[in-house]
Parts: structure tokens; C-alpha cells; sequence
């Protein structure tokens, strides 16, 4: 009943308003204090206008720039996507907006879209107002716009996507990663040895366990068993511009994931460890991270806050150059560790749990260029077995 007596000049108001994206009912309800039915019936009338008024959303007057709030709102928050996401978002609805956003969205045509993606060819870089876009960034700004307008359809905003109408903006995936080869990697973990500890246990981490940058970043001592040698990767650091540095969960749940640890990390991690104990001893009460060493972070800053990951990019850029290595990302790392253990015909099964893929195919997808190079070995080795049995017959 929309109408509840609770007690003396008492009454539950309850308005049916809907269903959540779990098929759930939603329910709003109030309890107002009048002295008869009859007022409680003409106040609930009254209040299911007011919510009725609040949920109503007159798409003919929405702003491409008003729906992208509403989308935001009602997706992106629900769908609880990561912050560092939300912000590419926005700053690709920068531009968008620039040239769409004062357009009601119903009245948006493919010529506007084509007319747009066309100025974005010579639109600047905001990091560096000297080059334009790349043909990749060009191709964001088209998804994203396609997204919005998908669910402006879906939700009978408007009748039909145009987006779907225009052709995808060309470019061509890079999968040009630099990998150090045999004799690199020699040269690279002979220059480590004369870092500091701190740099030459988190480049080890990377290169021998697959980290992404923000996961090794965001190792507690907790995470790790040096009894099991075992670690535990569930968490990730992210930089999120104008909010700082974020503790997130790990990208996708592959990615929480338990990885071995090999007799030398052990070592260095044990070493390590009672290095920090002392330091944590001998700064007393200027030690800003946490008392107990199992809560704090394995890489902190000098007083033991989180170190920022942009940190470690810093420090292997100048590492690299000083040393006269190619000039790897610490992302180079882990694509380094997943091509090294392709090349040694590690099943990709293994090394899909190991990067934290989601399956198989994404490492397939992925390093198909070292798969294909793989490949090309097996056929020669093939090659020259069949050339010996054949070199063995005739003789």
C-alpha cells in the first residue's frame, strides 16, 4: 500500500520507483504527520509527483555536454569504473566538447563527427603543443564519443547512434616493444649492481615476476611470504591528476594473483626488509609511514610515505642513458618478462596467469609478433631435422 498508518497522525509514504541495474524494485519512502487518511493520501500524491518530476529528463533539451554529466552519473559511478578512466574521459570530452558539446544530442549528425575528427587532425598536443594527435589518441576520442551516444540510445535518448554511421579513424597498433636481448640484458643487470637497493630489487621484481609499475609500487610487506616465497599482488598504486596517489584494487581480478618468488629475490627482500627496520629505527617519530613494518610499503620515500610511480620512470630513464642501454619503460619490463618466457616455451596458459592477463588470448594477442618469431624457430628446427633424415637415408 503507497499509504501506511504508523501511529497517531502517523503515516509511511512508499513510491514504487523503478528497478536498479539488478532488477531490483527501489522503493523511496517518507513519513509525514497529518490528522486523517484523506490528507496522508493527497500528501503522497503530491510526493510521487516530486519524484516523478526529479527522475523526468527531456532529452529533446540535452546538451551533448549535459549528457555526458547524466552519463557519468549514471554509468560510469554505477559501473564503478577506475578514477585514472574516468579522468581519460574527461580529458578527451575536453575536446569533444570544444566542437560537440553545445549540440542537443538528438540534432548531432555523422557530418558533425566527421567535421570534428577532422579538426582533431591538426589539433595540438597537450603535453606538447609542437606535435598534433596521434592517429591512436584521434581514435580514443571517436570511441569515447561512440560510447556516449550508444548509451544515449540504448536509453531511448535518441533513435539512433550517428557514430555508428562514420567510419573508425586508421591507425596502426604499435607493437614495436623494445626487448633487451641476451647480450642487453647481460649488460643491464651487470650496471644494477652498483644501484641502490631500493632501484635494483624493484627493476628485479618487475623483470622476473611481470609487475605493472603501480603493482610494485603498491607491495606491502604483508603481501609478501618469505616463508612460502610466495607474493601476493593485490592492490595497485595510480597517480590521478588534481587527487594524488591512489590505492586501487589490481586492474582486472586475473590480476590479483599469487606469484613464486625465486632463492634470489628471497635474499634481496629479506636484506631489504631489515635495511628498512633499521631506518624505521634510527628516524624514531620523523618516520611517517606505518609502526608496525608488515602495513608499510615495500617502496616508500625516505620517511616511509607511498613513493610516487612516476619515481621509478625517473630513476630508469637516467639508469638506461648513463649505462647506454635502449631506452626502456618499466613497462618494457614486463614485456620483457613475458617475451623471455615465450621464447623459453613456457606454455601461454603460465604466462597468462603470470602477466595477469585475463586468459590466453590476450597474451596471444598481445605478443603475437614473439609468438610468430617462436614459430619461425619451431619450422627450422623442424627444417633441419627432416633435412638430417633425410642427408641420413641417402647416405
Amino acid at each position: 500500500m503507497p499509504v501506511q498508518k504508523r501511529g497517531k497522525n502517523s503515516w509511511l509514504i512508499t513510491i514504487n520507483n523503478g528497478s536498479d541495474r539488478f532488477g531490483n524494485r527501489v522503493r523511496i519512502t517518507k513519513t509525514i504527520h497529518v490528522n486523517s487518511y484523506s490528507e496522508a493520501i493527497r500528501q503522497e500524491r503530491i510526493f510521487a509527483g516530486k519524484v516523478a518530476e526529479k527522475n523526468q529528463v527531456n532529452p529533446n533539451n540535452m546538451t551533448l555536454n549535459e549528457f555526458y554529466k547524466y552519463w557519468k552519473e549514471h554509468y560510469l559511478k554505477i559501473q564503478k569504473k577506475q578514477d585514472k578512466t574516468i579522468f581519460s574521459y574527461d580529458e578527451q570530452f575536453t575536446r569533444i566538447n570544444a566542437a560537440l558539446g553545445h549540440k542537443p544530442i538528438d540534432k548531432i549528425q555523422p557530418k558533425h563527427i566527421l567535421m570534428f575528427l577532422e579538426q582533431l587532425k591538426n589539433c595540438p598536443r597537450l603535453d606538447n603543443p609542437n606535435s598534433t594527435l596521434s592517429d591512436n589518441t584521434i581514435r580514443k576520442h571517436y570511441t569515447l564519443l561512440h560510447l556516449i551516444l550508444k548509451k544515449a540510445t540504448q536509453w531511448q535518448f535518441i533513435l539512433q547512434n550517428p557514430v555508428e554511421n562514420v567510419d573508425p579513424p586508421k591507425y596502426k597498433y604499435n607493437n614495436d616493444k623494445i626487448i633487451l636481448n641476451r647480450e642487453e640484458l647481460g649488460r643491464f643487470l651487470i650496471a644494477l649492481k652498483d644501484e641502490d637497493i631500493k632501484h635494483k630489487l624493484w627493476a628485479l621484481l618487475c623483470l622476473n615476476l611481470g609487475l605493472r609499475r603501480g603493482e610494485a609500487i603498491g607491495l606491502q610487506w604483508k603481501d609478501v611470504d618469505l616463508e612460502r616465497k610466495v607474493v601476493h599482488i593485490k592492490k595497485t598504486i595510480q597517480y590521478i591528476p588534481r587527487q594524488g596517489l591512489k590505492v586501487k584494487p589490481p586492474k582486472t581480478e586475473s590480476s590479483n594473483r599469487i606469484l613464486a618468488l625465486s632463492n634470489s629475490l628471497i635474499e634481496f627482500l629479506k636484506l631489504y626488509k631489515n635495511i628498512k627496520i633499521q631506518h624505521q629505527k634510527k628516524l624514531l617519530n620523523k618516520w611517517q609511514g606505518a609502526k608496525n613494518i608488515e602495513d608499510n610499503f615495500i617502496f616508500t620515500t625516505f620517511y616511509g610515505n607511498i613513493s610516487h610511480p612516476d619515481s621509478m620512470n625517473i630513476w630508469l630513464r637516467k639508469f638506461v642513458k648513463k649505462n647506454n642501454l635502449p631506452p626502456i619503460s618499466p613497462h618494457s619490463l614486463r614485456h620483457m618478462t613475458a617475451t623471455y618466457l615465450i621464447n623459453a616455451g613456457v606454455d601461454l596458459v603460465t604466462v597468462a596467469g603470470v602477466m595477469g592477463h585475463v586468459n590466453s588470448t590476450t597474451t596471444q594477442i598481445v605478443y603475437a609478433h614473439v609468438l610468430q618469431k617462436s614459430q619461425n624457430k619451431t619450422a627450422q628446427i623442424m627444417d633441419n631435422i627432416l633435412n638430417e633424415s633425410i642427408s641420413n637415408i641417402l647416405d
